[in-house]
């Protein structure tokens, strides 16, 4: 141990004569100028700033670890907006469908009723053309013979 302290002032002296005490000393003038002037900066001002981006900083990284939480829920609210819309969709699709089918099975029988009336008056139209015939042949031949 006694050894170790020798060295060290051995070291020590070494230094103090191969650099020398002019530039000891400017290196403690140095750092307490800078020092000095650390300390005649460090204004309320300069806290503030610092204060600020430092919450800057921290209120960014709070913020970006919220952001897949948030976007987790909206995607799921979307989801579920969107389903709920399709379902609406479809139910309302299928009232449709099922109106329309009504309307088409009504339009049918229409339909279905008015050929078969259509086909009633093709009769009644060529037999009474027939009946025009005979009478006209009648007429001819009773009517006008005397």
């Amino acid at each position: 141990m006694a050894c170790l302290f020798l060295r060290r002032d051995v070291f020590v002296s070494q230094v103090w004569r191969s650099v020398g005490w002019r530039l000891i000393a400017l290196s403690i003038s140095l750092y307490g100028l800078l020092y000095l002037y650390e300390k005649l900066t460090w204004t309320d001002a300069s806290r503030e700033r610092v204060l600020k981006q430092q919450f800057v900083e921290h209120a960014t990284h709070r913020l970006r670890a919220v952001i897949p939480v948030c976007s987790s829920a909206c995607s799921q609210q979307v989801y579920k907006e969107l389903s709920s819309t399709f379902s609406r969709l479809t139910q309302r699709v299928d009232l449709s469908e099922a109106e329309l089918e009504g309307n088409i099975r009504q339009l049918s029988f229409r339909i279905q009723r008015l050929e078969n009336i259509q086909r009633r008056s093709k009769a009644f139209r060529n037999r009474a053309t027939e009946l025009e015939t005979q009478l006209e042949a009648f007429s001819v031949q009773y009517l006008q013979g005397n």
